[in-house]
């Protein structure tokens, strides 16, 4: 970058405070000068400076990075497709054969066999390995894996799971190799890992002997920007050459305009609310169900995305996920009919104020988010201005993800808005198993449901999709009703290039970016 193009930037970056401006990685100063490197500012980085993508979010952003990879993947019709595994079938209720692609090399220059495939997967169970992850380890369910040969796995799991299949497209059922001093990370993908910052940054290197063909870029780094709107300024002043998560209302005047290199397409991640019914004011099923009809999602929308960024929710699954979306469900603004419900209830503002009170108390409902995508802050804001119509009082505040999460299961917070992908596997099991369900690790709302549980156990014990889906439509029938979790809107992610990006899509599950035809033209 020039000496002017650079004063540019930084004046542009000290209007909005030195708070964004520390949120920008510093480029590297390195060997990527003189190479082809795309640069992708990114909402969330690394979760420390050698990220297992077995474990926590890491997987995420190294599948996306084009590091690991995964023994089945999802098409961009979301439907199971060969990855590492050429072929893959259901030979009981219980056992999965898998046959391995025979041309694979880790980034080491070894060759993949299925005991490397065998010793991965067994690191997910080994508590204090930085790949352990027990909330894979229970959507997997394994029992036991055999290598029959070289190139042909059994998985056995501990009862029917009819997920099983499309629990292994998740980016955290990474396939790697145990890492060296040389190369903490040793994966398949087209890019080998080079060095990570923890929130801040990720950098690779191509991998020329990938089985999928030689990447046409050399390295790629990605930029943690939390902040959707310094993303912007950093692609403005050409320190990135593209912002995946864009800000919408700039989108919307780009596309206005008829400027920007554009990419759009509809996800499965839902914006939502979970919430704290385990004890609090919305232990209260009216209060829930009054905030729900409280909140005018059509408002939200237009007001937080500008007309580019999502449709309202009616439940867990966005309507384009017709396999299994409860076309039925509604969730409806009804303001009138919240304050009928909870005047019935006795939940009525006794002195005037403007606030009502549950239990002689004034409500003042605690409600918080984060930075990392641009649409969370004005959607906590346009909420609190709704709940006040009906005279539900609330604080708002951002914080850090995790502290929210901890702050909600310890009753602190009552509302947690988050923004997470409902079908990152395609397959319905994964979003109400993960939050909803009795005692699971991110049930931070303290939610028991009995039928539920069992609904969920038949949802995998089941092998047809016929009888899954009237199940699962009771789920989100079931949710819609008790709201330990309020959807609020799905999600359309929005991405802006330099004008120089080639191969870049956008995938319904966001769990892929970075593939060997990704590139920058001259």
């Amino acid at each position: 970058m020039s000496n002017q193009k650079t004063s540019l930037a930084f004046a542009a970056l000290l209007s909005l405070g030195a708070a964004a401006v520390t949120q920008i990685a510093v480029p590297a100063q390195d060997a990527y000068a003189a190479e082809t490197t795309m640069r992708i500012a990114v909402p969330f980085g690394p979760k420390s400076n050698v990220p297992d993508p077995r474990a926590r979010q890491n997987g995420w952003l190294s599948n996306r990075a084009g590091v690991s990879e995964t023994l089945i993947g999802l098409g961009y019709d979301m439907a199971m497709q060969p990855r590492l595994a050429e072929t893959f079938k259901n030979v009981s209720p219980t056992e999965w054969k898998l046959t391995l692609r025979k041309d694979v090399t880790f980034h080491d220059g070894s060759a993949m066999t299925a005991r490397d495939v065998k010793a991965s997967f067994e690191k997910i169970d080994l508590e204090g390995h930085p790949g352990h992850n027990p909330r894979l380890s229970r959507l997997l369910g394994i029992e036991s894996i055999t290598a029959e040969d070289d190139y042909t796995l059994v998985f056995k799991t501990k009862s029917p799971n009819s997920a099983f299949l499309w629990s292994l497209t998740e980016p955290s059922a990474a396939v790697l190799k145990e890492g060296t001093d040389e190369l903490p990370l040793i994966g398949t993908g087209p890019f080998v890992f080079v060095k990570a910052e923890t929130d801040k940054t990720y950098q690779t290197r191509k991998f020329a002997d990938y089985w999928g063909g030689e990447p046409k870029l050399d390295a790629i780094v990605m930029d943690a920007l939390s902040d959707p709107s310094v993303a912007a300024l950093a692609l403005q002043a050409g320190d990135v050459d593209l912002v995946t998560n864009y800000p919408e209302p700039d989108f919307a005047a780009l596309k206005e305009k008829g400027d920007g290199q554009l990419f759009a397409n509809p996800t499965t991640r839902l914006f939502f609310f979970q919430v704290r019914t385990a004890d609090g004011p919305l232990a209260n099923d009216t209060l829930r169900t009054a905030v729900s009809l409280g909140l005018d999602r059509e408002t939200i929308v237009a007001a937080s995305l500008n007309g580019v960024g999502g449709e309202v929710a009616n439940s867990l699954f966005p309507a384009t996920m017709t396999s299994w979306a409860n076309a039925a469900l509604t969730l409806d603004y009804d303001p009138e009919k919240a304050k009928a419900l909870l005047d019935e209830a006795g939940i009525v503002d006794s002195n005037g104020d403007g606030n009502r009170e549950l239990d002689g108390e004034e409500i003042s409902l605690k409600i918080r988010s984060y930075e990392g995508r641009a649409a969370l802050r004005p959607t906590l804001e346009i909420t609190q201005a709704l709940l006040q119509q009906i005279g539900i009082g609330s604080e708002i505040s951002m914080a850090e993800y995790d502290a929210n999460n901890e702050a909600l299961k310890a009753g602190e917070i009552h509302m947690h808005l988050q923004a997470w992908g409902t079908a990152p596997q395609g397959d319905p099991d994964y979003f109400p198993s993960t939050l909803v369900e009795s005692g699971v690790g991110y049930n931070f709302s303290g939610y028991s449901n009995t039928e539920l549980d069992a609904l969920l156990v038949k949802g995998r014990e089941s092998f047809d999709d016929e009888v899954r889906k009237a199940y699962y439509d009771r789920i989100q029938e079931i949710i819609n009703t008790e709201l330990p979790l309020i959807p609020v809107f799905h999600k359309t992610q929005v991405s802006v290039g330099n004008g120089k990006v080639e191969g870049y899509r956008i995938h319904p599950a966001e769990t892929y970016l970075v593939t060997p035809d990704l590139a920058l033209a001259e």
